[in-house]
């Protein structure tokens, strides 16, 4: 391989392992970058690198139960394809574009005895159809970033679905692909060099983001170029959709709390249902307005925020 050694990740703490990503752009960020991730959106990501908020600083279930996988994944692959295996305890980085990092599950060889880079992943039963037509893209993208800053010619994806399922699959490095990677993560790593926000998406980032932004406080009321004309429209058809989608949400949910009667679940095409009796109990703050008003003025806390309304 052709990568340098930015660091040696055998002995680092998660901690310490985030704080070096922030350094470049790893294989899984360029989905992001891409605008295809299921995970996280460019302004999402964009805030990380910029250390406008933290990384995901613990594991949730599926990232420990990957981890956990990992080592028996690679050792079937090996058993399975007879080729031998050497795992990399290292956070590789593009000799020419030192932004371009990569964290790989292990090197292997190919059927010609050339280097080859393993990448191993585990999906749960409802991502099986990603898996039918090949790698999905949001990881194919992040394999073919690793092959061009290691230089390596060709990947194996090892990858159990559903617990039970294993498959491998076959990619090698694409020349057109490497040249879109190269110029998008380079105009990316620019803006967070330079911290140029990426254009606005639909994430819950981007909505944080200008929340914190623009404060608000202008009441003079303005007008409204003519670019804001498309999302004007696309908000207000949105918002239609949306009430149409709640509307047959609710009138299926009618008629199967219809058919269920006092049970409080059932299954259905291997879905639970569940329509059970809960109990809450609610803080009257009016009431304790009313009654104590000297106390509950001592507790109250006022926040400010902007109430976004289209009509």
């Amino acid at each position: 391989m052709n990568a340098n050694i930015l660091v040696e990740t055998k002995d680092l703490s998660r901690e310490e392992w985030l704080k070096y990503r922030k350094l470049g752009i790893g294989g899984s960020d360029v989905a992001a970058i891409l605008g295809i991730s299921k995970w996280m959106s460019p302004t999402a990501l964009w805030l990380i690198k910029t250390n406008q908020t933290d990384d995901i600083a613990e594991e949730n279930e599926a990232m420990q139960w990957g981890n956990i996988m990992e080592p028996v994944i690679r050792k079937h692959f090996a058993e399975v394809t007879g080729k031998k295996v050497v795992e990399v305890h290292a956070m590789l980085q593009h000799p020419k574009y030192p932004f371009m990092l990569a964290d790989v599950d292990g090197v292997t060889t190919d059927d010609k005895g050339n280097p080859a880079i393993l990448e191993i992943k585990t999906a749960s039963e409802f991502k099986r159809g990603d898996w039918e037509d090949g790698v999905p893209a949001y990881y194919a993208t992040q394999v073919q970033h690793y092959l061009f800053v290691t230089g390596v010619k060709k990947a194996y994806v090892a990858v159990l679905i559903g617990g039970n399922s294993f498959k491998v699959f076959e990619m090698d490095a694409d020349t057109e692909i490497r040249k879109m990677l190269v110029a998008v993560e380079k105009d990316f790593w620019n803006k967070v060099q330079q911290k140029i926000r990426p254009e606005i998406d639909g994430s819950d980032a981007a909505k944080s983001l200008l929340d914190k932004i623009y404060k608000g406080g202008k009441e003079e009321q303005i007008v409204l170029p003519e670019e804001a004309i498309e999302y004007v429209d696309r908000y207000i058809e949105a918002s239609a959709e949306e009430d149409n989608a709640k509307a047959k949400k609710q009138d299926a949910a009618n008629h199967i709390k219809d058919i269920m009667g006092d049970y409080d679940s059932a299954k259905c095409l291997g879905h639970t249902i569940s329509w059970k009796p809960v109990t809450s109990e609610r803080f009257d703050s009016k009431a304790l307005k009313a009654a104590e008003p000297e106390l509950y003025a001592k507790y109250v806390k006022t926040s400010v925020s902007r109430r976004f309304t289209l009509k």
